[in-house]
């Protein structure tokens, strides 16, 4: 192993260990949630979380990105960045306070009012902490990202289940926001070092804004499709049918949560280094396609064998309804897959504006889809999201291909392993479903099932000599070398 790939493992390793703790501490706090807090309620925080977050992209308007890849930065780039974000928060902050009253009277839910004048406060206090933030990312000081997003979701989680215990219902969710604003904030601000400054200054800002225009747009699309779902069903079938399926979707995202949370930020700056040193880069990603589906077409295959007494384990009986989404929509999740680092491997080869104009062409399709599907309910909704990825998967192919000269052939060659191992992993699982049924203990099940996946997938990585093997063997090995001897 050479010197410098020592401190990219250890990068990674932080990274997926606040990851992880991130996620353990929401885990906790949503399975206690999920028992106190309505579907209706959900379904009301959703459709004010769909506004905040379209409205987060026009406040980050890729601040931070340039923070991160500018060449040189100064303490006069700093404050000048401190500015925008600062001015881009306040306007956000006031538009979602003029929205109130629209969007209570589309949805005649007056119970927005509170919930979203919360929203517009965590906008007004969001800018110290995102900025410092990205500064310690650009400087790779993880251990101070993990300190600030572990305290972040620790106190948040905290928040809302101690309100919804007193309950107050889906404004504790609001509230619980705020609160992992208020301390992210609090927290990036006591790690700083005085090379950095608290004061913003409001002039040269024209670069930053100019940054950010053009990648803002592509992810206003991606944010604004994704999200739609949400807030299309609270409006056409019924809010208890949006927390319906944000419940069953949030369950369906844990794989791009406990993984891709940690591995998607290393991907465009992997390939622009390829890129920088005139490097093939087809190989690379296939073999990264290769690396991806080897994990999450498994998870996604068990995910869906297992989608009730998953929910049942997590969440409770009530939210039976949500297991046939489930379903669906892991089949949307692994098509997601195959384009996921598409956009990215684009942007290293200096293609950002094709990239914008095909979000800009083919998210709208997952609403088009969305809005049809919403006619005939929540299954339809969830077959609509699985074209949409279809679409998505012909038009970021035929991109790719004309950027990058990666066509759709080599990306599906690269899974043909991935998909021998995910039908090992699925096979245990499936069948106990079927012969077996439901043992009326839904943690049983889920956790007997996952034993069965887990020594499924182990078989078929080995038999079908997928490359993760590899990986698994060096893990032994470094396991061993670092356990105490028997002797």
């Amino acid at each position: 192993m050479s010197s410098s790939e020592v401190p990219i493992k250890r990068s990674l390793g932080i990274a997926f260990i606040t990851q992880y703790a991130e996620l353990a501490i929401g885990f906790v706090g949503v399975m206690i949630l999920a028992r106190i807090i309505t579907s209706e309620e959900i379904g009301i925080y959703s459709v004010a979380a769909f506004l905040m977050a379209l409205l987060h992209v026009f406040r980050d308007f890729g601040v931070a990105k340039y923070v991160i890849q500018a060449p040189q930065l100064t303490r006069d780039n700093m404050r000048s960045a401190l500015g925008v974000a600062i001015l881009l928060a306040w306007a956000m902050a006031l538009l979602l306070l003029a929205l109130r009253q629209p969007v209570i009277d589309f949805y005649d839910e007056p119970r927005l009012h509170g919930i979203m004048t919360v929203m517009a406060a965590s906008f007004a206090i969001t800018p110290v902490g995102s900025l410092f933030n990205a500064i310690y990312r650009r400087n790779m000081q993880l251990r101070k990202v993990a300190a600030v997003r572990i305290g972040s979701a620790l106190c948040g989680t905290v928040v809302s289940v101690v309100l919804a215990l007193r309950g107050h219902g889906a404004m504790s969710l609001a509230w619980s926001n705020f609160a992992g604003i208020v301390m992210f904030g609090l927290i990036a601000v006591a790690l700083r070092q005085g090379a950095i400054p608290l004061l913003p200054r409001f002039t040269h800002m024209r670069e930053i804004l100019q940054f950010g225009s053009i990648a803002s747009l592509g992810t206003l699309a991606n944010v604004g499709s994704s999200n739609s779902p949400d807030v299309i069903i609270a409006k056409s079938i019924s809010l208890d049918a949006a927390g319906y399926f944000s419940r069953g979707n949030g369950l369906v995202q844990i794989f791009k949560t406990l993984v891709m949370g940690a591995v998607l930020p290393l991907v465009l700056p992997y390939f622009s280094a390829l890129r920088r040193d005139s490097s093939d880069i087809v190989q690379p990603y296939r073999m990264a396609i290769t690396y991806l589906t080897g994990f999450a077409w498994p998870f996604f295959g068990v995910m869906a064998v297992l989608a009730l007494p998953a929910m049942r384990t997590l969440y409770g009986p009530n939210w039976d309804i949500s297991a046939p989404l489930v379903q669906i929509l892991c089949a949307a999740g692994a098509i997601s897959m195959l384009t996921i680092f598409a956009g990215d491997v684009m942007i290293a080869n200096g293609h950002v504006k094709q990239v914008t104009k095909m979000q800009l062409m083919t998210q709208p399709v997952r609403v088009v889809a969305v809005l049809a599907g919403s006619l005939l309910g929540l299954h339809a909704v969830a077959w609509g999201i699985v074209l949409t990825e279809l679409v998505v998967l012909a038009g970021t192919s035929h991109l790719l291909q004309r950027t990058a000269g990666i066509g759709l052939g080599a990306v599906l060659g690269a899974t043909a392993r991935s998909a021998l191992v995910t039908g090992c992993a699925v096979a245990g699982p499936l069948l106990l479903m079927v012969y077996e049924g439901s043992s009326g203990m839904p943690l049983v099940d889920a956790v007997l099932g996952g034993l069965l996946a887990l020594v499924g997938w182990l078989l078929g990585v080995v038999w079908s000599h997928h490359p993760i093997r590899g990986q698994l063997v060096q893990a032994r090995v470094w396991l061993g070398a670092r356990l105490p001897s028997r002797s």
